[in-house]
């Protein structure tokens, strides 16, 4: 029997969604790096801390994980001999952030935790490579942090840009779980060792108990009761979206296709979104903004695997252009106005699409509103569809905006009120995005040269980044 549910239908679409995510995860990863912002920056820590330092006065702070592990730097008096006023950013990050793409050693191990320590002039922003003094590090683990490594063996290493290499001081004291080294040279540490002897070798050694290994440390019988707990915190998985969109727009952040936070932009157009009590796994995440009129910005997709008990920061986002024109029909050789929102005094380019792409460039207000007008005899009678994006600088770029359309012709019609119909994914334009249109989109689904309709990301296939914009725009 055929069940007509709406509930039941939007069931199953989330269902293919997520079996689509199963299957393609890795793939629209990459995707998404290259359809979203060029600029943002994915961190991952559990604890993170940044402090301004007078290089010329002695300097000590300790970073405390949730675990109860630890991290202490200490910087001499003039460990720049010009004296400059420096800026300290160190975190605590998953092994499995770094050594993805910083293989370890061979035949050596890790600790659960690695850091990463930077400096910069506060003056002008500039990175400092290197100390003329070196600074002591001390790495404090707990007996989990090292589980199966030797203890006795335990180490510091630097990544130099190429390889794992151990400081030459490193000391380990196991009677205080601690590892001291110093270095005048900064980036990502860790503290590795050799593998331990296993459980069954006939000695109790290592991270070894009763608990874990009663063949060779005893049974745990008779030790009596547990005391009151030691104060750790219980570690938080939380991600975080930080960026740019509009100047007091409105922010929404959607998890797995459901909205799940919102948050007002500042004057600045700047903004920060944070989701905690999460569990470690793989999720989609989707933001978009709403500006001044109303219209909504094109959606940013992040798919991102999540680290438990740890905070995920995406960086640097820089939401597209909102994008509007004040004439469905413009009369040959008349103007149409194209206009938007977007961050204050960004770069806006704007294009137009006919038998040959134009482009034209204007800046956004201080409320970070846009105009352009568009002279129409430089395009022929016929539709013609528009988009913008926008840049600040070279350091910031956002993705394109929503594209629109509209006619040239003999007359000026001015545009009506936004359309009740989605902008985009409604498929047989039937004014609805629903199970019609997603059966449209999974047969173009990896098949090559899909429509421009179908394809809503406009990246020449049909993979789960369209079916995320899909789901934004579902009405079931």
């Amino acid at each position: 029997m055929q069940n007509s549910n709406p509930k039941f239908k939007n069931f199953i679409f989330i269902g293919i969604i997520f079996i689509f995510a199963f299957f393609s995860f890795y793939l629209v990863f990459e995707n998404a790096r290259a359809s979203g912002t060029a600029n943002f920056q994915i961190e991952i820590f559990y604890a993170k801390e940044t402090h301004q330092i007078d290089t010329t006065q002695t300097f000590t702070e300790t970073l405390s994980n949730p675990n109860g592990s630890s991290f202490d730097i200490n910087l001499p008096a003039d460990v720049l001999t010009s004296g400059e006023e420096i800026e300290l950013t160190m975190y605590s990050t998953p092994e499995e952030s770094v050594t993805t793409n910083k293989p370890l050693p061979s035949g050596k191990l890790a600790s659960d935790i690695f850091y990463n320590i930077s400096f910069t002039k506060v003056s002008d922003g500039s990175t400092i490579s290197s100390f003329n003094k070196a600074v002591t590090l001390t790495f404090y683990y707990t007996d989990s942090d090292i589980n199966g490594i030797n203890e006795s063996t335990l180490t510091a290493y630097h990544w130099n840009n190429s390889a794992w290499t151990a400081l030459n001081d490193s000391t380990v004291d196991t009677s205080l779980n601690k590892v001291t080294a110093t270095t005048q040279q900064f980036g990502d540490f860790g503290i590795f060792g050799d593998v331990s002897p296993s459980c069954g070798d006939g000695s109790c050694n290592g991270s070894e108990t009763c608990s874990s290994c009663p063949t060779d440390c005893g049974n745990c019988s008779g030790n009596g009761g547990g005391g009151g707990g030691g104060g750790i915190t219980t570690p938080v998985t939380s991600v975080t979206f930080s960026g740019r969109a509009y100047p007091k727009s409105t922010i929404s952040l959607l998890k797995d296709a459901q909205i799940a936070a919102t948050t007002i932009a500042d004057a600045n157009a700047n903004f920060s979104l944070n989701i905690s009590g999460l569990s470690g796994g793989n999720y989609i995440f989707s933001v978009y903004s709403e500006d001044n009129k109303g219209n909504r910005s094109s959606l940013l997709t992040f798919p991102i695997s999540i680290t438990s008990g740890a905070t995920t920061n995406v960086g640097g986002i820089f939401i597209a252009p909102t994008i509007a024109v004040d004439k469905s029909e413009v009369k040959r050789g008349d103007n149409i106005a194209i206009f938007g929102q977007s961050a204050p005094q960004a770069d806006i380019v704007i294009s137009v699409n006919s038998e040959e792409e134009f482009f034209g460039k204007t800046i956004s207000d201080k409320d970070g509103v846009y105009l352009y007008n568009f002279d129409s005899s430089f395009v022929d009678y016929g539709t013609h569809f528009t988009k913008s994006k926008a840049s600040i600088g070279n350091q910031a770029i956002s993705s394109f905006s929503n594209t629109i359309s509209f006619k040239v012709g003999t007359k000026n019609v001015a545009a009506g009120p936004p359309s009740k119909c989605p902008a985009k994914a409604d498929l047989n334009n039937d004014c609805r995005v629903n199970l019609i249109d997603f059966s449209i989109a999974a047969y173009w689904y990896k098949r090559p040269s899909p429509p421009a309709n179908v394809d809503l990301n406009s990246d020449g296939k049909i993979d789960l980044v369209d079916f995320s914009i899909m789901a934004f725009y579902w009405t079931g």
